[in-house]
């Protein structure tokens, strides 16, 4: 959709930001198949005509990409896992699409505003003489589209293979993989806009089967992560720096149905390992499935490393049009959903969502929405018009008159806008967490309460990856400002690198931030011991209208046209309003410290051909203490030397890489 349609992998990266993120991937070719309709994963090797003059390159993987995201976090999750893979392979990425050899286009198919556009670019590269490779939502619903006759599909389960996808349609052939029957892998390589906010999928695909939505043609049916996958990608990523994780999925309410387990189960285990200054954020969850763990949820939400923010959809406040829309449950277990939750986590921000003008809504049915609306007085809420979608059973019904439609969606927006949810905040003391983002005119720091309520603060660098105290100063409708009375120290080894590297460089690009992320991945928790000999900081731990400001949070409908979104819950590096994503993409991966004159210490790998599967469990055992004690030797000639501070963490991605492979060996 328009309005994030530029959160995504669009900065140019250099061979050396790739370089830090490469993984020992091997990536298989093609297996090519004749087109039929029983054939999901098909190759053909003629280009279409006229189109796309391919030319066997000179050095395969250096040619320039051009990416562009619609849609919900699942989609903005799936386009860094996709700029991390290719990345890995030496492909750089523009913000320039006439630079671009290939466009990689990720689509969103809940609306036709969203995905009109999508298919208007699809159409334009063609026409440009580009190499075009889709993927999302769209095509996997509907690979028949005219429009898509002649470029390259990646389908939403086979984004770990658009490596290959990429090589062939620069050669000039018309790939499309789009099997729905495994999930990709978690542990892939990747290139997030901000480098300490993490999105991570639970689950793809819903048990829904909402008569105007085609996500569920698209993903098909849940298929969820185990808890240990989503646990391991949880310690990954907090080694690399990350200080916020969003769990993201079409309905995390349902996570774990299909595999025996639950939500609050999952989140248990997640609090084990997340660390002091570390926050998860929930995603998405519809009603039906949290009515039976609203105590659990309650609990989960109450805790100090999680956000006391929650995206419950409602649609509408009619039983009649609930069940129109087929959406599983009443206005009253809505209702009860959020009575409890509000009763037991305090200061819960709700965020919902209402479709307007919905077939068979009547004035009457409308007013009723009107009346939950006003009770629950919601914090963020995204207003969309009704649109039809092709193959839905809900394109079939009768539609509600266009300009009625305006009206609902402008007399529901008035009424929101009257709310003033923040006052009470002023002259308060309120604990915010910061990661990097930053206001749009760069003059702000941006940081979080724990209920995910937006702060303003002056603008200050040495914020980044920390906690702090701040006096509650102004409140407006959308956010808050304050100053800060106190901060902490950022939460593990790898934040303060990056922390650092901003701080001496600035404002950075993508390429930047890859650089700044990869260089600063910690020491594994063998090697840190939260005593300060690695680095640690005293811990044992290993979100239409935009009204000035970016509205990000998690839901899976998009807004254009007189749709209006409200609130904010993420953060979509300053792209202004933006709804149902996950909001922040890539970028990360290059070189900490550059700028310091010590020489970097390098652990070196010990040669996989003299080394792989021969040394026992012990020698790896000593292998990894004798990185520990170089650790922290280092570290005590570097700690206090700031730009030295940043190099240091060169050394400790180093080691946790060799190590991760040492303890992984048979």
């Amino acid at each position: 959709m328009d309005d994030i349609e530029d959160m995504i992998g669009e900065e140019e990266l250099d061979r050396a930001a790739v370089s830090s993120v490469r993984t020992p991937m091997v990536a298989p070719k093609p297996r090519f198949q004749k087109t039929s309709a029983a054939t999901n994963s098909t190759a053909s090797s003629s280009s279409a005509s006229g189109d796309f003059d391919a030319k066997e390159p000179a050095v395969p993987g250096t040619q320039l990409i051009w990416m562009k995201t619609y849609g919900c976090s699942h989609n903005v999750s799936d386009s860094e896992y996709m700029q991390g893979v290719l990345a890995s392979y030496g492909y750089r990425f523009t913000q320039d699409p006439d630079a671009a050899q290939l466009w990689l286009l990720n689509s969103c198919t809940v609306k036709d505003p969203s995905q009109a556009a999508f298919m208007h670019l699809a159409v334009k590269g063609r026409k440009q003489n580009k190499a075009v490779v889709v993927a999302g939502c769209v095509p996997q619903a509907d690979r028949h589209l005219k429009g898509l006759e002649e470029v390259s599909i990646v389908g939403i389960q086979q984004v770990d293979r658009v490596v290959e996808v990429v090589e062939e349609t620069l050669k000039g052939h018309t790939v499309r993989l789009l099997s729905k029957n495994r999930l990709p892998e978690l542990d892939l390589p990747k290139i997030r806009k901000n480098p300490m906010v993490e999105i991570i999928p639970l689950s793809t695909g819903c048990l829904g089967a909402c008569t105007y939505c085609k996500t569920r043609h698209a993903r098909g049916k849940l298929g969820s992560y185990t808890p240990e996958a989503i646990v391991s990608r949880a310690q990954t990523v907090i080694n690399e720096g990350v200080t916020e994780i969003w769990l993201s999925s079409e309905d995390t309410g349902a996570y774990g149905i299909d595999i025996g387990t639950d939500l609050p189960t999952l989140m248990r285990k997640l609090l084990e390992v997340v660390p002091d200054g570390v926050m998860l954020r929930v995603g998405m969850t519809n009603p039906p499935y949290i009515l039976d763990h609203l105590d659990a949820i309650a609990e989960v939400l109450n805790h100090d490393r999680v956000y006391s923010f929650l995206h419950v959809p409602v649609q509408s406040g009619s039983d009649d049009v609930l069940l129109a829309m087929n959406r599983e449950y009443t206005a009253g277990e809505f209702r009860r959903v959020a009575d409890e939750l509000l009763a037991k986590v305090p200061d819960l921000t709700l965020a919902t969502d209402i479709i307007c003008g919905f077939p068979s809504e009547t004035e009457e049915h409308f007013d009723e929405t009107l009346e939950l609306v006003e009770k629950y007085r919601f914090h963020i809420m995204n207003i969309s018009q009704f649109y039809p979608r092709p193959g839905t059973p809900a394109a079939k019904m009768k539609r509600v008159p266009t300009q009625v439609v305006k009206n609902r969606s402008r007399n529901l927006t008035k009424l929101f806008e009257t709310f003033e949810p923040y006052t009470h905040l002023v002259g308060t003391t309120q604990k915010v967490w910061v990661n990097t983002e930053v206001s749009d005119d760069k003059k702000y720091t941006v940081a979080h309460t724990k209920n995910y309520t937006k702060v303003l603060l002056p603008r200050d660098d040495s914020l980044i990856g920390c906690t702090a105290e701040v006096n509650v100063l102004t409140a407006a409708r959308f956010h808050i400002t304050g100053e800060v009375i106190s901060r902490s120290q950022p939460a593990t080894v790898a934040a303060a690198a990056i922390r650092e590297q901003i701080r001496t460089e600035g404002d950075l690009t993508a390429a930047d931030r890859s650089k700044a992320l990869s260089k600063a991945k910690a020491a594994s928790a063998s090697s840190c011991k939260g005593d300060g000999s690695c680095g640690g900081h005293g811990h044992g731990h290993g979100h239409g209208h935009s009204h000035g400001h970016d509205h990000t949070h998690d839901h899976d409908h998009d807004h254009e046209g007189d749709d209006h979104h409200h609130g904010e819950g993420g953060c979509c590096g300053g792209s202004g309003s933006c709804c149902s994503s996950g909001g922040d993409g890539k970028g990360c991966g290059g070189t900490c410290g550059s700028k310091s004159k010590k020489k970097k210490a390098v652990v070196k790998e010990p040669s996989r051909k003299k080394a792989h599967g021969k040394e026992s469990a012990a020698t790896r055992s000593g292998m990894i203490s004798t990185m520990t004690t170089t650790l922290a030797t280092k570290w005590n000639e570097v700690r206090d030397d700031k730009i030295a501070l940043a190099a240091f963490a060169t050394l400790v991605a180093s080691a946790s890489f060799v190590a991760a492979r040492l303890l992984t060996r048979k």
